[in-house]
């Protein structure tokens, strides 16, 4: 009986299975670090950018934000002005 890199005794033991828990604790403890830096690399904030270029950054994100609050009101609405008419 065979699983992965760990070849199985004949007998299985406690200090068997205590090692192999050991050795699944220590993967599932690697996978967790590199999971979470994954995640930082992910999502860590974007250089701050200087001078004209920062301003612009600024201004295309506001535009997004009200565009997108704008869409919304109008879906919204929409919705609304269907429900109305149905009843």
């Amino acid at each position: 009986m065979e699983t992965g890199k760990t070849s199985l005794p004949a007998v299985i033991t406690l200090e068997v299975i205590a090692q192999l828990k050991k050795e699944k604790s220590d993967e599932l403890l690697q996978s967790r670090k590199k999971m979470s830096e994954t995640l930082h690399e992910l999502f860590a904030p974007a250089e701050q950018k200087g001078g004209a270029e920062g301003i612009m950054h600024h201004i295309h994100t506001g535009m997004a934000v009200y565009d997108g609050v704008r869409t919304g009101i109008k879906i919204i609405q929409r919705i609304r002005g269907y429900l109305r008419k149905k009843k």
